[in-house]
């Protein structure tokens, strides 16, 4: 084989990609060609200097690869541990859990044609209330929480009012008859019907509509 053939086979050859008859065609060439040998030398020397550079590379970036994992690992958990944080916030000061019945005290009273029901919750607790509007009786259900210096809820964060007016889009007064407010707390249920409120707040009488105040 000429020699120009030769030096292109030559890169194959060292990858070992060439057949055996062109092996031994191109181990024949290079037993009488000094130019070819030298070439051969010389690829390699390149082939070795480069493998060992990749070695040195890998070396190298070994301590950059574990550093970059135990940064991700770092990040990761200080993510966790703040998004777990903030949930804790939100429950032990926002959201907070149900309210036993026995620290609220419930009262009633009447100002401005609308009749008040007011909780107080006397452990020392923030009150939280979340009521659902239904057509015939809403629910309010409570729970409470520890005070937060960012609390914006006044001097009184304890205390709740739910106001229901008494007089109707004519102006007229009320009559309650199987409208109630249902009272969900951590131990019952309670219902509170305002037929009963009004009642016991001189402003409807029992069993009459027109013994309205």
């Amino acid at each position: 084989m000429k020699c120009e053939i030769i030096k292109d086979l030559l890169p194959s050859y060292l990858d070992g990609l060439t057949s055996e008859a062109s092996n031994s065609e191109i181990e024949n060439h290079l037993k009488n060609c000094q130019d070819c040998t030298v070439l051969l030398e010389k690829m390699k020397t390149t082939i070795n200097s480069d493998t060992e550079n990749m070695k040195v590379n890998r070396e190298a970036i070994k301590p950059f690869k574990k550093l970059n994992k135990r940064i991700i690992q770092a990040v990761l958990i200080t993510l966790a541990s703040s998004i777990f944080i903030v949930c804790m916030y939100i429950y032990l000061f926002g959201i907070g859990w149900r309210v036993h019945s026995d620290d609220l005290e419930i009262s009633y009273s009447y100002n401005q044609n609308t009749i008040l029901l007011d909780f107080e919750l006397t452990n020392g607790k923030v009150l939280n209330a979340w009521t659902t509007p239904e057509k015939s009786c809403s629910v309010i259900r409570f729970t409470e929480s520890f005070k937060s210096v960012l609390d914006d809820r006044g001097e009184h964060p304890n205390q709740f009012s739910y106001g229901i007016h008494y007089l109707n889009e004519d102006g007229q007064k009320r009559y309650f008859d199987d409208e109630c407010i249902r009272l969900q707390f951590q131990n019952q249920t309670q219902t509170i019907y305002l037929k009963e409120v009004a009642e016991e707040l001189g402003l409807q009488k029992t069993n009459s509509k027109d013994d309205l105040q």
